[in-house]
């Protein structure tokens, strides 16, 4: 039994690290990480059900500047527009700094 249970623990831990490692190769590409952000979370209020289109505006080494147009999750559904600001972090990841609606 004891066995049994060590394998479910290295089993989990390795599904873990292997989502870990994915979720942050994806986050290197500016479009991946705006889609995710916009689409999950539950308590975000800027939430949408797929983005429509997705354009930078801006983008160097350390700062991008994204436009998203979409529908809203909540009811009745609007068409909204952002302008969403990123950050790129350390490990060459992008982070969401700041969203205004436009």
């Amino acid at each position: 039994m004891k066995k049994f249970g060590l394998i479910i623990i290295i089993l989990l831990s390795l599904f873990i690290l292997i989502n870990y490692k994915i979720n942050l190769y994806k986050s290197k590409d500016v479009s991946y990480v705006v889609e995710d952000y916009l689409t999950t979370g539950l308590f975000n209020k800027y939430k949408m059900y797929k983005p429509d289109s997705i354009q930078i505006v801006f983008s160097d080494n350390n700062l991008a500047i994204v436009d998203v147009k979409g529908r809203e999750k909540k009811s009745p559904h609007m068409n909204v527009s952002y302008k969403v600001f990123l950050e790129k972090k350390k490990n060459g990841t992008w982070k969401v700094k700041k969203i205004y609606y436009k």
